[in-house]
């Protein structure tokens, strides 16, 4: 199986991403952030970054896998059919799981991605409630390389 090679563009690195430089790490063709070092421009002079005294035994507690994802935002359609009896403690359950109604907002608005993870953990609360979560969908969704 031939997969795509995942290209990190200068551009998609969030502010403040900790890239890594260091060549001689085992895990660095696997690694989005020393994909993403590769991308840094010439004129660029600073910034953070991991150092290769990060890398101990073989093993590098920074490392994060280079991959892509499809994340999500957007609560409407979730709360689509849901009974009116159950719709404050579902949406208070949703709201708890983000530890604020600002970041419930956030997520909903798209201003922060839902990872596929927290997709699952959003949908085991309605599955918890009883209702069917096969065809149960965020409002939007964006495939990108994980930064997480």
């Amino acid at each position: 199986m031939n997969e795509t090679p995942i290209t990190v563009r200068t551009e998609d690195i969030p502010k403040a991403y900790a890239v890594c430089f260091n060549d001689q790490c085992p895990h660095r063709q696997q690694c989005v952030r020393f994909a993403a070092g590769q991308t840094i421009s010439q004129s660029k002079t600073h910034g953070p970054c991991v150092y290769p005294t990060t890398l101990k035994d073989g093993n590098c507690p920074m490392f994060r896998q280079l991959r892509l994802i499809r994340s999500a935002w957007g609560f409407k359609t979730l709360f689509n059919d849901v009974q009116k009896k159950d719709y404050s403690r579902l949406r208070s359950e949703v709201i708890f799981h983000f530890r604020s109604e600002s970041d419930f907002w956030r997520y909903n608005r798209g201003y922060y991605k839902l990872t596929p993870e927290q997709q699952q953990a959003i949908l085991d609360i309605f599955r918890r409630h009883g209702y069917d979560t096969s065809n149960r969908h965020f409002q939007h969704y964006e495939e990108h390389i994980d930064f997480s």
